[in-house]
């Protein structure tokens, strides 16, 4: 059984950091405790490529159990388009809905498109405006109401999102087009499958909105605008907002710890030595 490493407590008084680092000392308060946790004058891009070369799921699993937070792993259903992906980034939570009865009648559709300008255009016109108003990094989280019948997202879309700054997709429904997402040169997507068929109907219906996404210890998993989400071979997670910075700090302290461990354990260190300096692994 794999010992759960013991999380960095959150800093007291002047925070250890690494050079250049701004940390700033913040109270917040989850499920009723309070916390006091480190956040980092940097923006997402950074943020993703740190937890990127440091994290992995483990460690993140262990830092947001040291803060107390043990219901936010996604379903094992959502799975990597490839081996290897890493999702990180701020969510953009995004509500569909499946469609029934086939195509609108004339004055259906001249209703329709009445109510979206009022709301400020096409629904999928108002999520990638949401993107490309956000700071770059997101990642677009897709409720899809549990219908697994037609592929909700495809390769253009996700070029479009990527180019206005969105960094990955969490799809609770299936995709197409994958041989050409897998060719962008930095789009992870995790999902519940994929399908050749876009028919079948859906319509977005909330824009950066919160949603609720399968999970694994716990029936759905809340996702608000602004969270984090980090997902690698092991499984997706979600990190509330207010813990991103403390979590990437543990995250990178761990990584410290545990490359020297590594370099121990590869130059040949005695068994009896191993567990008296580092405990049980």
């Amino acid at each position: 059984m794999a010992k759960q490493k013991t999380a960095v407590q959150p800093a007291r008084g002047r925070a250890k950091r690494k050079q250049g680092d701004v940390i700033t000392q913040v109270k917040t308060v989850w499920k009723g405790r309070e916390l006091e946790v480190r956040q980092l004058a940097i923006d997402d891009l950074e943020r993703i490529a740190r937890f990127r070369r440091a994290g992995y799921g483990g460690s993140v699993s262990d830092a947001l159990c040291g803060l107390g937070v043990d219901d936010t792993i996604f379903a094992h259903q959502f799975r990597a388009l490839r081996q290897g992906m890493q999702l990180v980034g701020r969510a953009i939570p995004i509500k569909l809905h499946s469609q029934v009865g086939g195509v609108n009648t004339p004055d259906e559709q001249r209703e329709l498109e009445k109510k979206w300008e009022a709301e400020g255009g096409h629904p999928q016109k108002r999520m990638m405006r949401t993107v490309a108003t956000s700071a770059p990094g997101s990642i677009l989280c897709f409720d899809c109401g549990g219908d697994l019948q037609p592929a909700q997202f495809g390769e253009m879309s996700c070029q479009l999102a990527y180019a206005h700054g969105c960094r990955g997709m969490l799809l609770a429904g299936n995709c197409r087009d994958t041989q050409y997402v897998l060719k962008m040169p930095d789009f992870p997507m995790f999902t519940f499958g994929t399908t050749p068929n876009a028919f079948g109907g859906w319509m977005i219906t909330e824009v950066n909105r919160p949603i609720f996404l399968p999970g694994h210890l716990t029936h759905y998993v809340r996702v608000n605008p602004g969270d984090y989400v980090f997902g690698d071979n092991d499984g997706v997670q979600l990190i509330p907002a207010a813990l991103v910075d403390e979590v990437l700090l543990q995250v990178e302290a761990t990584f410290e710890k545990e490359n020297k461990e590594r370099d121990a354990l590869a130059q040949g260190m005695p068994i009896d030595e191993v567990y008296r300096t580092f405990g049980v692994l």
